[in-house]
């Protein structure tokens, strides 16, 4: 199966790399790498736990009334984010022994190829070379 490039820049604003593809029944895998900041989200990930898979997103058509629903089976949300209705977030742990993936939920104003149109910033050759400095 291939995927087709969608969006990714190499110095993302939060200090990281990413590159976003695409694929038949419009899903999406996005990977990141760490970017300019030494501290980083993706740094810190990767020195506490090495490569893997850092969280899943899943898009939904109201974000406040997801967060109040998981607050109210008692589920922990944290990182909550709704200052730009582009792309508002909010994160979760799913609470398993162990584990070291996140739950992302977010909500957009705009459909995926309008994200695609505004948040592609560079090649995805660009993107993947300045990434693999990082490494």
């Amino acid at each position: 199966m291939q995927g087709d490039y969608r969006q990714g820049d190499a110095d993302w604003s939060g200090g990281f790399a990413f590159a976003q593809f695409s694929f038949a029944g419009g899903g999406r895998v996005e990977l990141l790498a760490p970017g300019n900041d030494p501290g980083g989200f993706v740094v810190k990930f990767l020195e506490r736990y090495g490569e893997g898979v850092h969280h899943l997103t899943f898009v939904v058509d109201d974000l406040r009334a997801e967060v109040a629903r998981l607050r109210a089976a008692g589920q922990r949300v944290f990182g909550e984010n709704y200052d730009d209705p582009h792309w508002m977030e909010a994160f979760l742990s799913p609470g398993l022994d162990g584990s070291r993936v996140l739950i992302q939920l977010a909500q957009s104003d705009q459909t995926p190829d309008e994200q695609d149109r505004d948040w592609t910033r560079h090649p995805l050759g660009a993107v993947l070379e300045t990434a693999a400095r990082f490494r």
